[in-house]
């Protein structure tokens, strides 16, 4: 019990973090996925493109949310714990690691939960048509996120400062996404570059993100490749996290 109720401690404390501070949490989540929805659709020209096209486009910007949301938004959170002494304080209540690691996944499976559902709704309305698998999208999203956390949590573990691993995780957060075929095909990219790209962990998650919500289930492959990196990350960023500084 004592378990349980510490968990939902350190998800109601992220909650309130992001809740005073909204505007960022919902720029990185719904308004620059939208935005880069509606670039991409209107430079592709896709009014009488295949639906094909503007469902890749939102698996895109779906994928685009939990990147920001999961390493830039999560890891700025992460961050502030550590260099204002909250994880210190609760590595005194005491509180167990894991009940702080389950805490804040369960606030990045919230958030992720909140902007995918919130896109997809934006996709109706602009006309997607699409037919998801709620639970084979669930389990891509939530693989997706266990993955970029991890990613987010060596950052805010290894930064040198809050300055620098803010940068970090910005850069990351966007940049997996864009240095990924996600908006765009593989083949228009560098051949020296393509094959490392599509390995990428948000090349993965769009591809089956675009899969599930056309309704397909063939997404084993990148399930398997996200699961191992989600185990990988996960472990060796909450192995470096420090609960007290040197």
């Amino acid at each position: 019990m004592k378990r349980l109720t510490d968990i939902i401690c350190v998800f109601r404390i992220q909650l309130m973090s992001m809740r005073a501070e909204a505007g960022p949490f919902f720029l990185a989540a719904l308004v620059f996925p939208t935005a880069m929805y509606l670039f991409t659709r209107a430079v592709s020209g896709t009014e009488a493109a295949p639906d094909q096209n503007r469902l890749r486009f939102l698996a895109g910007s779906i994928v685009f949310s939990l990147s920001l949301t999961s390493i830039s938004w999560l890891g700025y959170l992460l961050l502030e714990n550590r260099f204002t002494g909250r994880l210190k304080l609760f590595a005194t209540m005491p509180l167990a690691p894991s009940s702080y690691i389950l805490g804040i996944l369960l606030f990045a499976f919230a958030q992720a939960a909140l902007g995918t559902t919130a896109l997809i709704l934006i996709g109706r309305t602009f006309g997607v048509r699409m037919r998801p698998s709620i639970l084979m999208l669930g389990s891509v999203v939530m693989l997706t996120v266990l993955c970029l956390c991890g990613l987010g949590a060596i950052i805010a573990a290894r930064a040198r400062s809050f300055t620098q691993g803010s940068i970090l995780t910005d850069a990351l957060g966007a940049g997996l996404v864009l240095l990924a075929p996600i908006y765009y095909t593989p083949e228009t990219m560098p051949h020296s570059l393509r094959a490392v790209s599509q390995l990428l962990p948000t090349a993965l998650a769009a591809r089956a993100v675009q899969t599930t919500l056309a309704g397909g289930h063939q997404i084993g492959g990148e399930m398997m490749a996200l699961g191992l990196m989600a185990i990988v990350s996960l472990t060796l960023g909450f192995r470096l996290t420090k609960w007290r500084e040197d």
